[in-house]
């Protein structure tokens, strides 16, 4: 219950913010959890990213402002975080599908995003096969590519069909060390998902496990070495075809399982492994509230 409270706390202190700053800084400490990971959760519940909330709130507020008071459109463009009338009116035009001009001069239909409430799902409908481990350190080896957050799901996918043509995954299957996280690894760093116009996208394989009997494997020339710290792991099945696998993964984690766990996110990034054909695996770091 603590997990939904603090993220209506955040809903909360949002609301009371549209018409002035909204620090992401705040956000993290109400919800107990890094900015990176909040959005990436606030994404599948809500099925939009933060930031577009955020937005399509204060343009349905603005709407508002422009039925029920004479203020001037620049000063509404204003009190919600735009910076000149022309750049309201590019915003609220894409949202309303109209001028903020037309509000007060002609008889319109406007769009609304109403406040966003979060509660306890408890479906019963799907099965989410999973473990809680502690792993130790450890370490991947791969290539990191900085892309466009607003493209990732179309960037992504390029990303993997160009490691496989360049000869990338064949170099992985030929020093393949089989250390967990198995498999091919896709990890999605930075970005705050969504927040920034850039994110990290990683393909790699664990090359090192922080446990006696593991030798570690030596980096391959032009790849770069990823640290993580031993920390609780959420190890979910995520069989199936692709994408809707893990997006059906995420879905259930985040509105059911999270919420009803006792858990919160940790500050890592999430994991996932492909492990063959219709095979893979979703890790994400969690810690028992303080």
């Amino acid at each position: 219950m603590d997990w939904v409270k603090q993220l209506n706390e955040t809903i909360n202190y949002i609301e009371s913010n549209l018409a002035g700053e909204i620090s992401y800084e705040t956000i993290s400490k109400i919800a107990g959890c890094s900015i990176y990971n909040f959005q990436r959760m606030f994404s599948y519940i809500a099925d939009k990213p933060l930031s577009e909330y955020i937005r399509h709130r204060r343009l349905t507020m603005a709407a508002f402002d422009l039925l029920n008071s004479s203020d001037r459109i620049i000063d509404i463009g204003l009190k919600y975080s735009y910076d000149s009338q022309d750049a309201f009116s590019r915003a609220f035009r894409n949202f309303h599908g109209i001028l903020p001009s037309s509000v007060r001069n002609e008889v319109v239909q406007l769009k609304s995003c109403p406040k966003l409430t979060f509660q306890i799902s408890i479906k019963g409908e799907n099965h989410m096969n999973y473990q809680v481990e502690q792993w130790p350190a450890f370490k991947v080896m791969g290539i990191q590519n900085s892309i466009s957050t607003a493209e990732a799901f179309e960037i992504v996918p390029k990303l993997w069909e160009n490691a496989w043509k360049d000869g990338t995954m064949q170099r992985f299957i030929d020093n393949f060390p089989d250390y967990r996280p198995a498999g091919f690894l896709g990890i999605a760093s930075g970005g705050n998902w969504g927040n920034s116009e850039k994110m990290d996208y990683i393909i790699g394989v664990t090359c090192y496990v922080e446990v006696q009997e593991c030798n570690p494997v030596p980096i391959l020339e032009g790849m770069k070495a990823f640290s993580y710290p031993a920390a609780t792991w959420v190890v979910i099945n995520a069989d199936g075809e692709l994408p809707n696998a893990i997006q059906d993964i995420y879905k259930a984690f985040y509105s059911e399982w999270l919420p009803n766990s006792g858990y919160r996110l940790a500050d890592l990034p999430v994991i996932e492994c492909y492990l063959g054909e219709k095979h893979q695996e979703v890790w994400i770091a969690v810690e028992t509230h303080r």
